[in-house]
Order: C-alpha cells, then structure tokens, then sequence
C-alpha cells in the first residue's frame, strides 16, 4: 500500500499551486494515492492519482505508473475512465483523470450480494463493451476485478479504471520473466502460468466478478495467494449454479463459460459476451425476473404514479427552497431538484406498462427515481391503502385545501449521517423495529434500499404509555411510513435519510374529525341560542333573539376557520415525532461508533420484527 506523508502532501499542494486544488484523499493502492482535487483552470472535480516520492524514485515504478496514464489516455469510451493529464512536478508523478462520483462493484457487491441478475448483468455488459474496446487497440488490462470498475451514482454507468498493469501488443513488458501482475483471485489460469495474454484473459477476469456478485462467493477461496494461484491453473471452478441455483440457467452458462481453462473455449470477444449476457437475461424465466420491476400497470396506474412522483419531488423542491432561505443549507448543497412536469400520456392508450418502462420515462421527464420509487411504494403497499389514496376525487381535494388551508399532501423530514450507508441501513432495522418505535416491515418497493428503493413500514396502533407515533398515527392518521437512504452529493461515505408519509389515506379521517368538531359546535351553540332565544322572544321578542341564535353559526364557522391552523400543527408535531426517530437512529448509530453496543431499549423487540443482515437482507425473529 502506498504511503504518503502529511510533507508530501503539503508539497504536492504547493507543487500544483493554481493548476489542482486538493480538497480530500479518495483511496491508496499500491501505485499511489488518489485524491479529489479541482481543476482551478476548467472549474471541474478531477480524481488525482499521484505516486509518493520513494516510490517515484524507482525508475521502474515510475515508468510503470506513467505508463498508466499514457495507456488510459489512447483510450476514449463511454464505460472508461477518462485520463486528462499526465505529468511530473518536484519529484512528483501524477495524472488527472475523470471523478466519477459512486462507488466501485466491489463495494455494491459488499453491501448487496448476491446482486440480482439484472443488476449484475447491466454492469458485466458495460465493462465487456470497455473491454471490447480496448482489446481492439492491442490493450489488455490484466487487472480486471471489481475494484476496478467505477459506478456513476448519477447515471449508474460503469467505467473501468486503473489501466496501471495493463500491457499493449506495441509496447515491451516492463516486468522481468517470471514476475506475474495481477490480483490473484480474478487471475486467468495463463496469466498465473506468466504465459502470453490476449482479451481472453480479461475476460476470465470478468467472468470471476461475475460468479462473485450473483452468489456472494468466490470460485477459488483458498488461504494463501499461493494457492489461489494454483487453483486458477490447475482446478476446474465449482458450476455458478451450484453455488447458487437461483441464479437463471442461461446467465450461470455465460459465466461458466467465462471461467474455461483454455481461452479458446472462451468468449472470443468483449462484444460477444456482451451479446450472450443480453440473451441470457432476456431468456430468464418469469420466475427468475419477479420484482418490483416486473409488474405490469395498466394505463391509470401509470399516470397515477407520473403524477404523484412529479408532486413528491415538486414538494420536494418546496421544502429544500424554504431550507436555503432559513439557511438550514450549507452552499455546497443548495442544488434544487427539478420539480415534475405533469405527463400528457393521458393521449397514449395500451394495454399496460412494465413497472421498469413506467421509470424510464418518469426519469426521462426529469423525475428522480427516488419519487418515483415513492409514488410506486404508495401504489404497491396495502391494497386498501394504495387504493384509498389513489381514488381521492378532485372534489375532496378542493375541499381538504379549502378547510385545511394547505395544499401539502406529503411530508418529508429528512438526516444527514456521516456514516456508510451500509451502517446505517443495519441501524434503522434496529431502532425502527425495536421498543418504543416497533415499525413492521411490510416490503421493500423499487429495489433494494441502497439503490434507491424505499423501505415500508406499518405504524403500530397505540400500545403502553411509551408511544412515539401519536400525532402521525392519531393525528394525520397514516398508516404508514417510508424511507429512503440517498448518497450524500460528493460524499461518498455519507447518507441522507428521509422518512416519508402519505398524508392522502388521512384525509377523510380529517375530514371526520373535524367535521364532527364544526359540528358539535355549531349543534351545541343552536342548543343555546334556542333555548336563550326562546327565553328572549318571551320577554323582548325578536329584536334580542336573534342575535342570540345566531351564536350557533358563529360557533361552527369559528371551529372552521380553526380547522387549519389546527391540521397545519398536527403537521408539526408529526414532524417533531419523524425527527426525534431520527435523532434516535443517529445515536444508535454513534454508541455502536464508542461502545460497540446499541443504547438499551428496555424491552425486547415485538414480535414479526425484522432484524437486518450484514449483506442487507433482513430475516423475522420471533
């Protein structure tokens, strides 16, 4: 691993004075150290990859890493990270290439595995066009593993980085006979023989990342890097579906495939495993693309969720704004998200839309996959509930913002965490679900929580004198609750999380209730202007009595102009409740941090709770 003093960072920041502004390290690796840095000329993020003095000073090492550069900057696609610059300053070696703000697949795979085949297979096919490419141009990365591969948090694109051992058909080896580049455990049975390498190689190497996200294991998981390496040479690899039988019959083929010993029984090219990866997916069985994503909608429910998704994040944008104005945002993260179009499908008529292509043109339109993820979670949750909220007449709402005062129809209160999102995921599965929250997990709606689908949890009804849900439940009536986890913009060891409800399902509850409020007043003050106007008549006739009957007109409309200053502080204190959860989570998270314990709750979790796993799957207890 590559070390790099507090001097020599002081000195690299002197050294490109007015070129790069340094502003935090990314990662180490054992060709350098990669830092986030700004390009003060273009005004764009750069990842600076830089190689430390002593071993900048061995001319092999420095010619190896520069090499690196001038490799990566032949090549320009779409799924390659992009090299800008490539220089030497003061002793010091560095290029500057593109920032791609995510996170690389060992890290999706870490947090989610085993991925699904569509995930897994998206990415796969991305890298093997890159590869593709570069293989056309006499390059052979000889490092391909999930490290390597970069995904765009924006976009979801998959780059491939760190050409750092990859060698050219046009350029001499640099390394003596004998010595073998690579990590050991995507290495192809030729490379660990040192033997001559084409793109089949690489393509071994691909097929291993693979095997390792569909099952969550590696082929070969032997003790020592020695004998990793002898298994790759000499072992056949264990079948993928052997491992993993839920993984589709068509895409284990592909991969197993891959991982043949001898390269002419592999793919030939990047493009022909691109190719046989689209087919196998598009071969899986029904059973094996169940999901969210699979459902088809009719024409209604779409528009349904276009709609409400467009609302969410209009509303979403409302709040963010009055945040900036109240200076609750710090300037770096003040980018307002574009508020939804209304969509004018209303012209299209077909039979159904997949869940997948309702998405697609939702954040074609300029709407976040996060709301549309949302309005798919109010659709897809209780039937009654998602039917209750999505059959609201125009004329209840009309009435619900007359009476109400408000047109607001969702509330979102959402928390920053320094913390891996990984971290806290396993901590709302514990706070949530634990005295004295003890949400029920009813499902998982748009994919899994670290990739932007939302977690749906039922209120509990009101038990003991510990409740925490007494205005959400009893006060706007919801039902239920749903959260999400973003990253963090520019901050990928951080978190948002937000915890979203529906205030639709509750409006006639409202309505209910405070129609029996104007009500009881107004009936109680006829009660009395009759029985004093009765009085009155008697004695002054109707000169004094009617005013005096007239108080029951005056009581109810003074309870409906009440009605929502009273509704818009429910509001408030429902949001308290959702930001004390908060707050909860967050130093549930902090005493695991020092003490490495949650704080005690004081009682065992209910029963049907859900206890979340280390690979983000969560199992009942008892």
């Amino acid at each position: 691993m590559a070390t790099f003093s507090t001097g020599d960072l002081t000195g690299l920041r002197s050294a490109l004075r007015g070129q790069y502004s340094i502003e935090r390290e990314l990662g180490r690796g054992g060709m350098g150290v990669v830092f986030l840095a700004r390009d003060e000329r273009l005004d764009r993020p750069v990842a600076l990859k830089v190689l430390p003095r002593e071993l900048a000073a061995r001319v092999e090492t420095r010619e190896r890493f520069l090499r690196e550069a001038r490799t990566a900057a032949q090549l320009s696609h779409p799924h390659i990270v992009p090299v800008y610059r490539a220089d030497e300053i003061d002793d010091l070696a560095f290029f500057a290439m593109g920032y791609v703000d995510g996170e690389t697949f060992a890290d999706r795979i870490r947090d989610r595995a085993p991925l699904t085949a569509a995930d897994t297979v998206r990415v796969l096919r991305e890298v093997a066009w890159a590869l593709a490419y570069a293989h056309a141009r006499g390059i052979v990365h000889r490092d391909i593993k999930p490290e390597n591969i970069l995904l765009d948090r924006a976009s979801g694109r998959a780059l491939v980085s760190d050409f750092g051992i990859a060698r050219s058909e046009f350029d001499p080896s640099l390394t003596a006979d004998g010595y073998v580049l690579g990590t050991v455990h995507y290495m192809s049975p030729e490379q660990c023989a040192g033997d001559t390498l084409d793109g089949r190689s690489d393509l071994y190497a691909l097929g291993v990342a693979g095997f390792y996200a569909l099952s969550g294991r590696l082929p070969f998981e032997e003790e020592s890097p020695q004998a990793i390496i002898v298994a790759h040479a000499t072992r056949h690899p264990p079948a993928l579906r052997s491992i993993a039988p839920d993984v589709p019959a068509a895409l284990a083929d592909v991969i197993d495939l891959c991982l043949r010993k001898d390269p002419a029984h592999r793919y030939a090219t990047g493009e022909e495993l691109a190719d046989a990866l689209t087919k196998a997916l598009e071969s899986a069985t029904p059973d094996s693309r169940t999901g969210p994503n699979a459902r088809v909608l009719s024409t209604d429910e779409a528009l349904v969720i276009w709609r409400r998704a467009a609302q969410l994040q209009a509303e979403a944008a409302t709040r963010l704004e009055m945040r900036v104005r109240d200076g609750a945002l710090s300037a770096d993260s003040r980018a307002l998200p574009a508020a939804g179009e209304e969509s004018d499908a209303e012209t299209v008529r077909t039979d159904g839309y997949r869940a997948h292509d309702v998405e697609a043109a939702a954040l074609e339109a300029g709407i976040s996959q996060r709301y549309v993820a949302l309005a798919m979670a109010e659709m897809q949750g209780p039937a009654e509930v998602g039917a209750r909220a999505a059959s609201i007449p125009p004329w209840q709402d009309r009435l619900a913002t007359r009476l109400f005062g408000t047109t607001q129809r969702s509330l979102s209160v959402s928390r920053p965490f320094r913390f891996a999102p990984r971290i806290v995921l396993a901590a709302l599965g514990r706070v949530l679900q634990a005295h004295p929250y003890g949400l029920e997990l009813l499902d998982t709606v748009g994919g899994h929580p670290l990739d932007g689908g939302v977690l749906v949890f039922k209120i509990p009804d009101m038990v003991g004198a510990d409740y925490r849900w007494t205005w959400t439940r009893y006060g706007l009536y919801a039902p239920e609750v749903r959260v999400t986890i973003a990253p963090l913009a520019g901050d990928a060891r951080g978190c948002e999380v937000t915890m979203h409800l529906d205030l639709r399902p509750g409006l006639k509850a409202n309505f209910g209730g405070f129609g029996i409020g104007i009500g009881g007043a107004a009936v109680a003050g006829g009660g009395v202007g009759l029985a004093v106007g009765a009085k009155a008549l008697a004695l002054a006739g109707a000169t004094l009595a009617l005013p005096v009957v007239g108080t029951a007109a005056l009581l109810g409309m003074g309870a409906f102009v009440c009605s929502g200053p009273v509704y818009r502080w429910e509001i408030r204190k429902t949001s308290a409740e959702l930001e004390r959860t908060l707050s909860a989570i967050d130093a549930s998270i902090r005493a695991y941090d020092i003490f490495g314990e949650a704080p005690p709750t004081g009682r065992a979790r209910p029963a049907g709770s859900m206890m979340p796993l280390p690979d983000g799957g969560f199992i009942p207890i008892d």
